[in-house]
């Protein structure tokens, strides 16, 4: 579209209904005389009913089924439009209505039918005679060929904010500032007629917060803001959320038009807006619209829409250097980059990137949003967005927040609300890029064993993360966990990374891999298998009187009895003896320092008595073994009688160990494989002795 249309109350044509008796019916030529003073009253939804009311007797009346059609055209009900046009072009054998093929083709492109529409654009182009439309025409077939080969993303959503927010009256220039988000609309449920209409009927700028999953009831901002007699547009909040900038606009005097269109200034304080001031500097004996604030060459600007002489065509975007609060410096065009012969609307800045919409280049509707990159100097090559955020119809005003995830446009494509048909007018949508990532489970295993069926858990593993998407690789994350085996990372979509996992005494395992084309939430589990390094074998000096520690003989709460895992220490004890006969030992239980002291003692002889019990049934000689139980004697630590240790602490004192007492002075031995620690059974409770 290429004016601002404000879709009216209709009223004056109320007496003409169904209802009326056949005997007072209006007669064809009334009814055509009426829709011809309606039309030129500016009432297009009045004259377009009467025009149909004459042709339901005059079908075959091909000049007024053309006025029907560009009425149906401008009131932007493709669907009604595309019939009428269709019905003349295909039954035009006398070639009276070639110049229509271009407004048909048009049509289809609206509607979808992109296929259809390049056929009837090569036709325009072959048959027609308007050298504007022809070149029109191409650009459209571009258009039209990029829609072929587009698809929405899967992880962008875009939705209607409902009949609450949207009325069916356009509503549009969606900004959303610290959790309100503010528009402009005239909040009417039928068509308005200007001429001659009286009241409160202007267009205004509103708000509206989110309660639950929808925005709720729009509440117009005060006087200061919205004017009696003129209609506000165009609202926009600057980043900062402590500038409105927006425009007061009059239109012509059967109100189908823009007359005039200034830029107005509002400061946020503590106690709201303020009044608004006239921008100066940017408005003039022309049309300016659409305001935004950015920055460029390091300091404020205004960007803004204007049709001021000297443009590159319709209107074109410019900019202008912020002095104060209001007043601005002189514009610039943007240049040929980024304006076309066509017109540009609704610019948004974020971060040195402009999105704006036009219909002067190939697009896949109307107006498409497209965005450009400023790097200093220059603007980029503007390039269109997705579909989704683009239609086959007009998409404007588009917003995003500051993640670039969220964010808002104005569009007349099919929604809740309608006013006289699917795509008359625009609502506001919010849209949404899903946040894909990448749930990644690591997992290290030791590799399998002989006779073993399968590779391992491997616990107390260290997992590195990196990112290598670049030359240099970059640390993501690490994670240690002693009591498993998996290790869970959260990962960004369109990256490469590799795993690496780490455990003493084992080789480290490698994996390579990315999140390139990604585009849902995913998880991933990735298995690392590490390999026991081979290593020369390690060796202890035993000597005479040295107590040694044997760390695995565990016994349960209050017993004194031998449990399995206790076995394999005790066996290292028996074939040491065996591998040395002369050497006699003392095998020592030891508890800590809580309980009586005469309890603890005798436990711990009787421990020691098990353990030597169970080597001398092993064939070992009982007098190469004196059994001895130290109670809590020889802490090895500060937890005597009433410190308060912890359990760790506590835990160091209970222990059993063995020393050479006869024999050899002193042995050399291959160091044992340690073997995980099994907790002692406690039926459920904590032991306070051992």
């Amino acid at each position: 579209m290429k004016k601002i249309l404000f879709f009216l109350t209709l009223a004056i044509f109320s007496a003409i209904g169904t209802q009326a008796q056949p005997i007072n019916r209006a007669t064809p030529e009334a009814n055509l005389k009426s829709a011809q003073e309606a039309e030129a009253d500016g009432n297009p939804y009045a004259a377009l009913d009467l025009y149909e009311k004459y042709l339901s007797e005059n079908k075959t009346d091909k000049q007024i089924i053309a006025k029907v059609a560009k009425l149906n055209f401008e009131l932007r009900d493709y669907e009604k439009a595309e019939k009428s046009f269709n019905r003349l072009v295909s039954r035009d054998r006398k070639l009276e209505f070639t110049e229509l093929k271009y407004w048909l083709a048009l049509s289809m492109k609206y509607n979808g039918k992109y296929g259809e529409a390049v056929d009837m654009f090569n036709q325009y182009i072959a048959d027609g005679s308007d050298e504007a439309l022809k070149k029109s025409s191409k650009l459209e077939i571009a258009g039209c060929e990029i829609a072929k080969k587009l698809k929405q993303p899967e992880n962008l959503m875009v939705g209607n904010l409902g009949k609450t927010a949207n009325n069916p009256q356009t509503d549009g220039s969606p900004s959303y500032s610290a959790g309100e988000l503010y528009f402009t609309s005239i909040r009417s449920k039928e068509v308005v007629v200007l001429n001659g209409k009286e009241g409160d009927w202007h267009s205004k700028v509103y708000t509206t917060t989110k309660s639950g999953a929808e925005y709720g009831e729009p509440e117009p901002l005060g006087t200061q803001i919205n004017r009696e007699g003129w209609h506000q547009g165009n609202v926009s909040i600057s980043a900062d959320g402590k500038t409105m900038y927006f425009t007061r606009v009059e239109l012509t005097e059967k109100g189908q038009d823009i007359g005039a269109s200034k830029i107005f200034v509002s400061q946020k304080g503590s106690d709201g807006w303020s009044g608004a001031n006239e921008a100066t500097g940017v408005n003039g004996d022309f049309i300016a619209k659409h305001p935004c604030e950015g920055e460029l060459f390091g300091e404020k600007v205004m960007f803004f829409v204007a049709n001021m002489p000297g443009g590159k065509g319709g209107f074109d975007l410019y900019y202008a250097a912020k002095k104060t609060e209001n007043v601005f410096g002189l514009p610039v065009n943007l240049g040929d980059v980024v304006n076309t012969p066509g017109d540009e609307a609704s610019p948004f800045y974020q971060d040195g990137k402009l999105w704006f919409s036009s219909n002067g280049r190939p697009t896949i509707g109307g107006y498409d949003v497209f965005e450009t990159q400023w790097n200093g100097a220059v603007w980029s090559d503007p390039k269109m967005l997705p579909m989704g955020i683009n239609t086959s119809l007009d998409d404007l005003h588009y917003s995003r927040s500051a993640d670039g995830f969220t964010g808002f446009l104005q569009s007349n494509r099919p929604g809740p609300n309608n006013l006289k048909s699917k795509t008359c007018c625009d609502d506001i949508y919010a849209w949404e890029i899903e946040r894909v990532k990448v749930e990644l489970l690591a997992k290290t295993f030791r590799l399998k064993r002989k006779g073993e069926k399968e590779n391992q858990p491997l616990k107390g593993a260290v997992v590195t993360m990196l990112d290598v998407t670049e030359k240099k690789a970059s640390n993501v994350d690490e994670k240690s966990n002693l009591a498993a085996n998996d290790f869970p990372f959260t990962l960004q979509p369109e990256r490469s990374y590799m795993v690496i996992a780490n455990a003493e005494g084992f080789k480290p395992d490698t994996v390579v891999f990315n999140t390139l084309g990604v585009k849902k939430s995913t998880s991933i589990e990735k298995k690392l298998t590490l390999r026991l390094l081979k290593r020369e074998p390690e060796f202890d000096t035993l000597r005479i009187n040295e107590p040694i520690r044997l760390d695995y003989i565990l016994y349960d709460y209050d017993k004194d009895n031998i449990r399995p895992d206790a076995e394999p220490d005790l066996q290292y004890v028996t074939d040491l003896m065996k591998k040395y006969p002369e050497m006699k030992i003392e095998l020592s239980s030891h508890t800590d320092a809580r309980g009586i002291d005469a309890y603890n003692e005798d436990l711990s002889q009787r421990r020691a008595n098990s353990a030597v019990a169970w080597i001398v049934t092993k064939g070992i000689s009982a007098d190469r073994i004196v059994a001895k139980g130290y109670g809590e004697k020889q802490l090895l630590n500060k937890c005597t009688n009433g410190v308060e240790c912890t359990e760790e602490e506590h835990q160091l004192n209970r222990r059993t160990e063995f020393k050479i007492i006869a024999g050899p002075t002193s042995i050399v031995i291959e160091k044992v494989e340690k073997r995980e620690k099994k907790p002692a059974s406690t039926g459920g409770k904590q032991s306070v002795r051992n």
